[in-house]
């Protein structure tokens, strides 16, 4: 919970992908609050009214998970929705907007995109900036399980990291008003 406001805040990539990872965790304990509790919760060193608001947070969790019937894949609603928001916002800094500091990240990181959907069969991924977050929650739970990575992957990788990290920029410059049409669409 305090891990996820704080980068909800300050970079929604890592926090949808910190989401991806306790989506993950509920479901490696069975969505059992006493697990969660014990291997988790009381692990923080914070007051026990913290402890409690975690335990609320993360019950919220077990209980919208249930009702939304992801308790074997796929992702919140309301986290789909946030990548939803950030694939619209990709779309527009690639058109609407004509950010050409993101459209050459976008061109140098596509081929990578498409990699990863020929990779993944092409199920389950809807937008593209969905694919590139599976990609990059994918390297991520390879690094946590040691597992090698090629060096060939994490060249690919850094480059929808790149995009990634561009279109987080663009996004928090939305949501402080500061996120303006190119001089070109503007005459």
């Amino acid at each position: 919970m305090l891990i996820a406001k704080l980068k909800k805040e300050t970079n929604i990539i890592e926090y949808v992908l910190y989401m991806f990872q306790i989506e993950d965790i509920v479901r490696s304990f069975k969505f059992d609050m006493n697990l969660i509790n014990q291997h988790i919760i009381q692990q923080y060193e914070q007051p026990e009214s913290v402890k409690l608001e975690i335990k609320s947070w993360y019950q919220n969790l077990i209980d919208t998970m249930k009702a939304e019937q992801i308790e074997q894949s796929g992702h919140m609603q309301r986290l789909s929705e946030t990548i939803s928001g950030l694939d619209i916002l990709h779309n527009t800094l690639l058109t609407t907007i004509q950010d050409k500091e993101y459209q050459k990240l976008y061109e140098i990181a596509k081929s990578p995109m498409q990699e990863l959907v020929r990779k993944s069969g092409g199920k389950g991924t809807k937008h593209e900036i969905e694919i590139a977050l599976n990609g990059l929650y994918g390297l991520l739970v390879l690094r946590l399980k040691k597992e090698t990575i090629g060096s060939e992957t994490e060249k690919e990788m850094a480059k929808i990291t790149s995009l990634l990290a561009h279109l987080n920029h663009q996004y928090f410059q939305m949501k402080m008003g500061k996120l303006s049409l190119s001089q070109e669409k503007q005459n």
